[in-house]
């Protein structure tokens, strides 16, 4: 089955939210390979050699993520490659003091890009992983790797500031998240209401004009018949007039009704206009199509619709056409319409071409 348009957006507006995300994390990764590279060459002219050759490898490293990323186009490994990058520089960092033991201090840029890159659950985990790096290079200053030493007021500060900026981080994010969220929901809901029919609750013809064109697709390409029964409740505008419109969106409402409990489940019903009605039957040859159009007729008219204690007599005519036919979509539809027309010409309450029934052909 081909994907609804509502689907289609969705789709789309992810990937776009995707791309832009690439696009800022690749202007990140260049902004901070060359500031890596420039703190490299100041440490390195004011005689921190070693210190200037790791941020020299980190700056290297992210340039060769940014050139797999080029050449791969794979947003998942460029994505995760920076943010190992990253966490084993702020390790770095951390453990080392950087130049005058403020190396450290880049840790606060951290948490806003993590939130937004990966989520808020592994955004959360990131930060717990780093989390307990610090609390390591804080309380085992012995180990051979930590060459930093920090003050316990130091410590104390660093840890709440931080907590306060991942905790603050998060709740943006989060909601930011769940903005993002509401107005596609919201949109969703404008474009589902956008091809509903609001009384009968049916898809109104717009969407139903979609579907057509998706099954004409189908049948062009993979040569699935299917056909069209269009309906017409029979003297409508005198119900109208005789019982009042609202009796008349009763009727309306329960002839839907009356459809949609007659058709399959892989049929589409929808409220072509006014008082007509088109269903979409997939996979259908015109024999099965009237089968179908005449059970709906027979449904209609046994059905007894009650609206305010009066019983309002309900038949229909019904105009059946299968794409095999005719030679387009729109031919398609306008010979449905011709046969419902006939039907209503040669006494209502019938279908068009008639049912022949077994009876009948066994007398002729």
């Amino acid at each position: 089955m081909e994907p609804s348009a509502s689907n289609t957006e969705a789709l789309r507006n992810l990937l776009e939210s995707e791309a832009r995300a690439i696009t800022i994390l690749r202007g990140i990764c260049w902004a901070g390979m060359f500031t890596l590279a420039g703190i490299g060459t100041k440490a390195w002219w004011a005689g921190h050699s070693l210190y200037g050759l790791s941020l020299y490898f980190f700056a290297a490293a992210m340039l060769l993520n940014l050139f797999i990323h080029y050449q791969t186009r794979n947003d998942n490994l460029f994505r995760n490659a920076f943010l190992i990058i990253v966490g084993m520089l702020f390790a770095y960092l951390a453990a080392t003091g950087g130049e005058s033991n403020t190396g450290i201090l880049w840790w606060y840029v951290f948490p806003p890009f993590v939130f937004y890159l990966v989520g808020l659950k592994r955004g959360l985990l990131m930060m717990g992983l780093m989390a307990l790096i610090i609390l390591i290079v804080f309380n085992f200053p012995q180990l051979p790797f930590v060459r930093a030493e920090y003050s316990l007021d130091f410590q104390i500060r660093f840890l709440a500031s931080m907590s306060f900026l991942t905790t603050f981080c998060y709740v943006l994010d989060y909601s930011r998240r769940k903005t993002a969220d509401e107005l596609l929901n919201m949109a969703r809901l404008y474009e589902q209401a956008s091809r509903t029919d609001e009384l009968t609750q049916l898809p109104n013809r717009r969407d139903m004009r979609q579907r057509l064109d998706q099954e004409y697709y189908r049948y062009k390409r993979h040569g699935r018949h299917f056909s069209v029964i269009l309906l017409d409740i029979d003297h409508f505008k005198q119900i109208n007039d005789t019982f009042g419109h609202d009796a008349g969106d009763f009727v309306l409402t329960r002839f839907a009704e009356i459809v949609n409990d007659t058709i399959r489940k892989m049929d589409a019903a929808a409220r072509w206009g006014g008082e007509e009605f088109l269903v979409l039957l997939p996979d259908t040859s015109l024999v099965q199509a009237l089968a179908l159009a005449e059970r709906l007729r027979e449904n209609v008219e046994q059905a007894r619709i009650r609206y305010k204690q009066t019983v309002i007599p309900v038949t229909t005519s019904a105009g059946v056409c299968s794409i095999g036919q005719t030679k387009d979509l729109e031919a398609l539809l306008k010979q449905a319409d011709i046969n419902l027309y006939q039907a209503k010409i040669k006494g209502r309450n019938r279908v068009i071409p008639p049912v022949v029934r077994k009876a009948d052909a066994q007398t002729s």
